[in-house]
């Protein structure tokens, strides 16, 4: 009886979890993981610690298609950053989940994936840092001790799809990835395609356009733009460029260059084979149709690859992220006109696509739109070939200048995700507004943070002078609250996050034209008490003055 009863409940516990995640959109793990075995006569099978890769797998109705994800996250190309990435997922399959549940293409929901919810689904995790293409199975020193083998897992996943799943059998293969798994998708595509010779296999890469060719008047050659500390101080360059122009020797980690194009390696030749490993130059000797999604101002590679500062130290340096931030997305829309013009080393079954919207992201969202479409639906009908949105396989979205400055172009997505808002650190200015602060009489070492903003009040005019705001001055005074001064202060001793100081002043407290600008009164309970939080947890607030 107790049995019973307590299966009952299971059962309804059960019922009631089903039925909450059905409310809430909640999808379970339909996804389940298999790990390559370790003995086996395939290559590869292997993620950078030695352990063993693998692929998540959910079995479809429509056994003739298939839908094949490379997930992204980065990569390493020296001995440090490698050995920060050999404990976490990109490095080891050690804290892998058992199940997941398929999204986007994957998707079993046939609401949000109508054209392949019914696939055999594949997503591919990511544990090689090697953008899926690495094909180095023996560790060595020049791999710093570790397997770069994303190209040969990826071959010895093929090879079980097509002997237990029926991959061989697939009509039609997409082969699809985000950001590193893009650029797999992108450099795998050709092989998938010759593995599967009775199939029709296109590649979709989202956000895996690495890198676009340097405009004429930067760098002249196969060579990508300049990263942002040759642009800042007016001159050309790359660690690419100049470990070439140096004489030095492009050293290959990842043993990437055996899974390259054999006709892009052999017009590039030995002197410049590693042009190849470039998504634009390695482009026309792609053979399988590819539907590119990339943004014109790739955020990773601006910010990320080639280290333009997302907070700018002062106003001159906001504008040369700004011209940066141009020239990149010039590059970009230049390097995508190759796409269009189908300037091919070999001709395609039909041609290929591209969806590149004017936003600083990296990676599209499914919302953003070009033209009122967005790239899911594009996809679905050029993938089947349904034609009747051909008019908008290929989206290149274009901005109106700047009025009075022509040249300059900033990314103009109506999506507010696509907006580029530059930030300035605001550090000389903080320093300016704490010194004013000093020389009031307003900073003392360990002082109250209470006595330091009534007498802020009391000399609001040399503070507006001195560009501070409310909450500039909220924040120095609590650090003067718990930090010693020195006496000859030089704004040196304020050590916080420069990002506390961005915050506008909603009020307009210290706002130069507001008229009559008086502080009096103290502070109220609850803004003591907000105080008294904040010291503890240190969280970013605005303070109110009464008047």
């Amino acid at each position: 009886m107790k049995c019973t009863y307590g299966i009952k409940v299971l059962l309804l516990a059960t019922v009631i979890h089903s039925m909450l995640a059905m409310a809430e959109g909640v999808q379970e793990p339909d996804m389940i993981l298999t790990l390559l075995p370790a003995e086996t006569t395939s290559p590869g099978g292997k993620c950078m610690d030695g352990a063993q890769a693998g692929y998540y797998l959910r079995e479809g109705t429509d056994k003739s298609l298939f839908v094949i994800y490379l997930k992204g996250g980065g990569g390493c190309s020296t001995q440090e950053e490698c050995e920060d990435r050999i404990t976490k997922p990109v490095g080891t399959s050690a804290n892998w989940a058992d199940s997941m549940v398929g999204i986007n293409f994957l998707d079993k929901n046939c609401v949000a994936n109508p054209d392949f919810c019914d696939a055999t689904a594949v997503h591919v995790p990511y544990c090689t840092s090697d953008g899926h293409r690495g094909t180095i199975t023996e560790p060595s020193n020049t791999s710093f001790g570790y397997y770069f083998d994303g190209r040969t897992n990826f071959a010895h996943i093929v090879d079980k799809l097509i002997a237990e799943n029926g991959l061989g059998d697939a009509d039609k293969v997409m082969l699809t990835g985000g950001s590193a798994g893009s650029i797999g998708a992108i450099f795998n595509v050709d092989f998938l395609a010759d593995k599967l010779p009775n199939a029709t296999v296109k590649a979709v890469p989202l956000a895996g356009w690495y890198n676009p060719a340097a405009l004429s008047d930067d760098l002249l050659g196969p060579y990508s733009p300049s990263d942002y500390a040759h642009f800042a101080i007016d001159t050309h360059g790359n660690p690419t460029y100049d470990m070439v122009q140096a004489g030095m020797p492009v050293v290959d980690i990842w043993g990437w260059k055996e899974s390259a194009s054999p006709a892009c390696l052999d017009y590039y030749g030995d002197d410049q084979w590693w042009a190849c490993a470039s998504a634009h130059f390695a482009y026309k000797y792609i053979r399988s149709p590819l539907y590119v999604i990339h943004t014109q101002y790739d955020s990773n590679q601006i910010f990320t690859q080639n280290l333009a500062p997302r907070l700018p130290a002062n106003d001159p340096d906001t504008d040369t992220v700004k011209r940066y931030v141009q020239m990149w997305g010039n590059a970009t829309r230049e390097s995508m006109q190759m796409i269009i013009e189908d300037n091919l080393f070999s001709e395609k079954v039909h041609k290929d696509g591209v969806f590149s919207a004017s936003c600083i992201t990296h990676g599209t969202s499914k919302s953003v739109t070009i033209d009122g479409y967005s790239y899911k639906e594009l996809v679905h009908d050029w993938f089947f070939q349904n034609r009747e949105l051909e008019d908008h396989y290929e989206l290149i979205e274009s901005c109106t200048p700047l009025e009075g400055n022509e040249d300059y172009v900033i990314p103009c997505n109506v999506n507010s995700a696509c907006h580029y808002k530059p930030v300035t650190s605001n550090r000389e200015k903080v320093e300016m507004c704490a010194k004013r602060l000093y020389f009031e009489g307003c900073l003392a070492s360990f002082g109250a943070s209470a006595d330091c903003l009534t007498c802020a009040r009391k000399n609001s005019d040399a503070l507006k002078q001195a560009s501070c705001t409310v909450n500039m001055v909220t924040k120095i005074c609590n650090y003067a609250e718990r930090n010693e001064i020195v006496e000859e202060f030089e704004g040196r001793t304020i050590k916080t996050v420069e990002s506390d100081f961005n915050a506008e002043d909603p009020s307009g407290l210290f706002n130069s034209n507001r008229p009559e600008l008086t502080f009096s009164g103290g502070l109220s309970r609850s803004i003591l008490f907000s105080l008294f939080v904040a010291a503890l947890v240190s969280s970013v607030f605005f303070l109110n003055f009464s008047k």
